[in-house]
């Protein structure tokens, strides 16, 4: 199993996401890689045809409406200096992030939605409530609910994941799970960027590994293996090499999948299904669905038996 040659995609995209971080550095990751890690720009023109928004206005409460639109939305704050968005721009951000937030507030994880949103990679300037908020950790905290579901009262004491973008779910569930460790695999400058940011959030707690890394771990070492947005952008015999992986690592523990439910990567020539993954025959499957608000996303999870030998 070769994990070790990232497909055409990601090198592409790697590449971009390096020149990106030596021009703007760390310090503004949140405004710059982070909205290209499963993270959303609305845009006022495109609101209309947006699956998310149109998600969003179905499922809010008029009590909902009245408080992300009576509260000053602060487009024109200083803060927002540097973000070259028009104004119109930065109105539809705010309102769909905080129409995201209620309703992750309601349908989410409530360990993760009570945590402040980290100064740290300089967040956009979205408030609601008297707190700064925003897209990823409201996203988080409805993936915590779907895996801590799936779950049940196993406490997970050790997770993995695979592409951990710059460390918002590991954010997440190390506050969910307060006593688990957790190991990120993942390909530069990614890894450079997680790397950073949980060590400056939880130091001690994160592991940042490489994929020829990964295939050293041990197995059964994992309670919770996880990836989000990460798989349907490889090769097809990535996607084989990384369930093949959980399967080692995660015997006896739970996986979780939250991926595009078809995406093509015209750069390798992939179509990635995800009724298509080839998950093995003896994971016992205990969540599958359409995801909320990211409706053209399933998530899935499944219990994975400790290994015979």
């Amino acid at each position: 199993m070769d994990l070790s040659k990232p497909s055409q995609f990601w090198e592409r995209l790697g590449s971009e996401h390096a020149a990106e971080l030596d021009r703007h550095g760390f310090a503004n990751v949140k405004r710059v890689q982070g909205l290209r890690y499963f993270n959303w720009r609305w845009r006022p023109g495109r609101l209309a045809g947006s699956e998310q928004f149109s998600f969003l206005l179905r499922h809010a409460r008029p009590r909902d409406l009245r408080a992300v639109l009576r509260r000053p939305l602060g487009a024109s704050d200083s803060a927002w200096d540097g973000v070259e968005w028009s104004m119109g721009e930065r109105r539809a951000y705010i309102v769909a992030v905080r129409l995201l937030w209620r309703y992750a507030t309601r349908h989410g994880d409530p360990a993760v939605i009570s945590l402040a949103e980290p100064e740290l990679g300089a967040p956009l300037p979205v408030h609601l409530d008297g707190r700064l908020i925003s897209q990823d950790l409201a996203n988080a905290a409805l993936e915590v609910a779907a895996m801590k579901r799936a779950l049940g009262d196993r406490q997970p004491g050790h997770i993995v994941e695979v592409g951990g973008g710059y460390g918002r779910s590991a954010y997440g569930l190390l506050h969910a799970f307060p006593d688990a460790r957790y190991t990120i695999v993942d390909i530069e400058p990614a890894a450079s960027i997680s790397r950073w940011y949980m060590n400056e959030l939880a130091p001690g707690r994160v592991v940042v590994i490489s994929p020829e890394q990964a295939l050293e771990l041990d197995d059964g070492a994992f309670d919770l293996a996880v990836s989000i947005s990460s798989l349907h952008e490889m090769r097809l015999d990535q996607i084989d090499g990384y369930l093949s992986l959980f399967d080692r690592v995660g015997a006896g523990g739970v996986v979780y999948l939250k991926q595009w439910t078809r995406w093509d990567n015209p750069v390798d020539g992939v179509r990635a299904e995800f009724a298509d993954y080839p998950i093995p025959s003896r994971w016992r499957r205990l969540l599958y669905e359409r995801c909320p608000v990211q409706t053209h996303f399933t998530q899935a999870a499944w219990e994975v038996p400790p290994d015979p030998a």
